[in-house]
């Protein structure tokens, strides 16, 4: 191989560097000719540092410098010294890294130079944050490049040139540079430096605040990186930082956890990948795994003279302790120290330490601490005009706290309306309704801190208000149809498939763990994809009280709206033009009640002798308390809390004998009631495996010959869809699956497999009422704060009125006879209350068929 042919490998390596390093190792490192063996040892050095093999890499670069001042290039040592540089200040040595690379640009001209000069930037860009000085030296190397043909360098200086820009704050000036990098390396086949282009628009993405863009994005760049057998650790970080601003702490995690055993790593890598486990454990509540990362990361980041970054580390490792309730005073002492440095740092995590240690300095309890507290909550109130939601949210949250000090309760209520308004414009762009789940957590010490100010004012009407705030906005903003591409549908049907087959290996009694490893991986697939949905931009309003009085008031209803505040469970009496407010008890208390209920409702399902007068006396009780007295003969609708969304309300005396819905929210019901139905097109779907056979379908069907039969091998997912669009009434008798670890792959288990939540939300228009018959089919799970994810959640989302489902097991033949009577009911023109009530009654007098009954319940109106 000749000089120049070894040129070409040393230039284009990233293309392929595998293949790169293996033709160095064959061909270039045993050449008599120093300068090409210079070459060999140069490539090896570079991938073996890539790889994370800090020691063998300089080793190689040594061996490559030496044989270059042996050649007769003058070029060529100052070329392998600039790299030997850049490796030395990747291995902790910035400054010898950096006096080599000062001298190997002194010693160049033209475009060695400006190779030099990219290589530099990386240092004093990357490494030690000196921004500025990183775009002076690319300015130069691309004027250097200018109309000389490299165009691999070009290219590095471009997306270098991005992310300094980004730095800087000119994102529009990075979006162009890294679409022209990732142009020029398309033109190489640079299939590396593609992904990198992908992965640092998502970045420009991410900073513009459009999350769903940049995970799209980081997405892209993980698959490519994937093909090339590659980790890495910046795209990881990137991810990270992106699923913890969507609440997504546990995928956070996991993916921050997998980079650190991926492959060796180097010592910063290490360092930068424990930080993110801490923040990342943090916000997934696992306070010893994020206090170890985060001292770790810190003693990492500090022996590589990182002292702004270890500042990071410092702050979990301060909160996670916060969090495990270690005492205040030595944490206090600590959040001292560090809110100093991050001042001097100009560090944009301040403000999150002045409000961590506000809170440690409340809890100390001296006139010092609680002067420092208010000093620090101004300060860090400033960050309520901060570019990013996030951080908005953080100033308005201390302005908040400093109000709440004074005793100015008007002054509460406003900043903590603000920041929630922060965090609401930020998820209306969010598409996915998982994402706009979870990310009610960011606003969860706002809408806590409100509630508790209202309820503190005496006014219930601005209690309700609060109560409503936060709660269940994710499903209020009425979700469209996702158009899905090509590779989901694929996706998706594919999973249906596996599932199939899963379903019949696990029947023949066969080990089905390849078939789940399989399951598991696709339904990865489909959920990261369908992350990357935009939102429509349209926010939840606020709950008009007049308006819902009014509504509540044309046909004599009352709601009544539980709300949790600091372990208490408080009632809103709303109807009949008022808004009363009772202390019901505690919390802890009411969900003991409702377990017990359900217990003993599948006791009376199974024939087993049951008290269902007791649990429903003590759901009343702590649940109700004195919240029915004096309502008369009205309908009831129950809003209860999150942790309260599965209770049996018929099973309450005060509520048998009477219609009762319940909701999510008030302005949920709001607009479930304003829901109309088109035509009278009623659907009967029946799946496999029913140990009734689904009797309860040819029964109503016979009282009902209008209705549409999908039964047997008909009731495919496809058919199932298309006869849900826009139905006015669907009865479904099929298998129910929740899956609490992962509620929007919830399923029911149709003919050719089961049909998904996210199926459901492809419906163009959704099915006006459903009746879900089997068996704990209408559970759903309590996400982020105030918010709930599952079959009946999105149907209700979707702009379904109402869904009858059940909460607890039930009995086969028992439910034909509650259905029937049940349907029977809606026929004459009932709604979906005065129908159960109906079936309640028929079914009085016999203890299966009364628990049977009393396990269904009304979701919406």
């Amino acid at each position: 191989m000749d000089r120049a042919e070894a040129d070409e490998v040393l230039r284009t390596l990233f293309t392929d560097p595998g293949a790169a390093r293996a033709t160095a190792e064959v061909e270039l490192v045993p050449d008599p000719d120093p300068y090409i063996a210079s070459i060999g040892h140069q490539v090896v050095g570079i991938v073996l540092r890539d790889l994370g093999h800090a020691d063998r890499a300089l080793a190689e670069l040594r061996t490559a410098l030496r044989l270059a001042r042996r050649s007769d290039d003058a070029e060529r040592w100052p070329d392998v010294m600039a790299t030997l540089g850049m490796s030395l200040a990747l291995t902790r040595r910035v400054s010898e890294g950096l006096r080599h690379l000062d001298r190997a640009a002194a010693a160049l001209e033209g475009v060695p130079k400006g190779r030099v000069l990219v290589r530099r930037a990386v240092v004093t860009g990357h490494l030690m944050a000196r921004f500025e000085e990183s775009a002076a030296d690319l300015r130069q190397a691309r004027r250097l490049f200018a109309g000389a043909g490299d165009e691999v360098w070009e290219a590095r200086a471009l997306n270098l040139q991005g992310l300094a820009d980004a730095k800087l704050g000119s994102l529009d000036s990075a979006a162009e540079a890294f679409e022209l990098f990732g142009e020029l390396s398309v033109r190489a086949g640079s299939n590396r430096d593609v992904a990198i282009a992908h992965h640092n628009k998502g970045w420009v993405s991410y900073l513009r605040g459009d999350l769903p863009q940049a995970l799209e994005a980081y997405a892209d760049a993980g698959a490519q990186f994937d093909a090339l057998g590659i980790t890495d650790v910046d795209l990881v970080l990137d991810q990270a930082t992106s699923y913890l601003a969507g609440g997504l702490a546990d995928d956070a995690l996991a993916v921050a956890e997998q980079a650190l055993v991926a492959r060796p790593l180097l010592a910063r890598e290490r360092a930068d990948l424990l930080v993110s486990v801490a923040e990342s454990a943090l916000a997934a509540r696992d306070w010893p795994r994020a206090a170890s990362a985060a001292d770790e990361g810190s003693a990492l980041m500090r022996a590589q003279s990182r002292h702004a970054p270890s500042l990071e580390a410092d702050l979990f490792a301060i909160a996670a302790r916060t969090e495990q309730g270690q005492p205040s005073g030595p944490l206090l002492r600590r959040a001292e120290r560090l809110v100093l440095r991050m001042r001097e740092a100009s560090m944009p995590q301040l403000a999150q330490a002045l409000l961590l240690g506000a809170r440690l300095a409340r809890d100390v309890h001296s006139a010092r601490a609680a002067a420092l507290a208010d000093e620090w909550l101004e300060e860090a109130s400033a960050s309520r005009r901060a570019r990013t939601h996030a951080v908005r949210a953080v100033g308005w949250l201390a302005l908040a706290q400093r109000r709440d000090a004074a005793g100015d309760a008007g002054g509460v209520l406003r900043a903590c309306g603000r920041g929630l308004r922060a965090l609401d414009e930020h998820r209306a762009t969010l598409g996915s309704q998982e994402l706009r789940a979870v990310m009610s957590g960011h606003g969860a010490a706002l809408a806590e801190l409100g509630t508790r100010t209202a309820l503190a004012s005496g006014n219930s009407r601005r209690l309700l208000q609060w109560s409503e705030r936060w709660r269940a906005n994710a499903l209020v903003v009425p979700s469209t149809a996702v158009a899905l591409d090509p590779e989901t549908t694929a996706d998706l049907a594919a999973l249906r498939a596996q599932h199939h087959v899963l379903a019949g290996a696990r029947a023949q009694g066969e080990s089905p763990d390849q078939l789940q490893a399989r399951v598991t991986r696709l339904e990865q697939l489909v959920r990261r994809r369908l992350l990357h949905a935009r939102g429509s931009g349209e926010s939840a309003s606020a709950l008009d009280v007049g308006e819902l009085l009014e509504g509540l008031a044309q046909d004599d209803t009352v709601l009544v709206e539980l709300t949790e505040i600091d372990g208490a469970l408080h009632a809103l009496v709303v109807g009949r033009g008022r808004v009363r407010h009772l202390h019901v008890g505690e919390a802890s208390a009411a969900a003991a009640a409702v377990d017990f209920a359900l217990f003993s409702l599948r006791q009376a399902a199974r024939g087993r002798r049951t008290q269902l007068d007791v649990a429903g006396a003590r759901l009343q009780r702590s649940l109700m308390g004195a919240s029915l007295d004096g309502v008369g003969e009205a309908r009831v609708v129950v809003s209860g809390t999150t942790a309260l969304q599965g209770v049996p309300w018929g099973l309450l005396p005060a509520l048998a004998d009477r219609p009762v819905t319940s909701t999510p929210s008030a302005r949920l019901w709001l607009r479930s009631r304003a829901a109309t139905a088109e035509g009278d097109r009623r659907v009967l779907l029946v799946g496999p495996g029913l140990g009734s056979g689904g009797a309860e379908v040819p029964a109503v069907a016979a009282q009902d010959p209008a209705a549409q039969v999908i039964a047997g091998e008909d009731a495919t997912v496809a058919a199932a869809l298309a006869a849900l669009d826009g139905a006015t009434l669907a009865h479904v008798a099929a298998h129910g699956h929740f899956r609490d670890d992962s509620p929007l792959f919830s399923s029911l288990t149709l003919a050719d497999g089961p049909l998904l939540v996210h199926d459901l939300q492809r419906l163009r228009r959704p099915p006006h009422r459903v009746v879900l018959s089997a068996c704990e089919s209408g559970v759903m799970a309590p996400v982020g704060d105030q918010e709930l994810l599952g079959l009946a959640a999105a149907l209700l989302s979707m702009g379904t009125a109402g869904v009858v489902s059940s909460l607890a097991e039930v009995d086969d033949a028992a439910t034909v006879e509650v259905m029937v009577a049940l349907h029977a009911s809606l026929r004459a023109g009932a709604g979906l209350g005065e129908a159960l009530l109906a079936a309640r009654q028929v079914a009085a007098g016999d203890p299966v068929l009364a628990a049977t009954a009393a396990s269904f319940t009304v979701l919406g109106s």
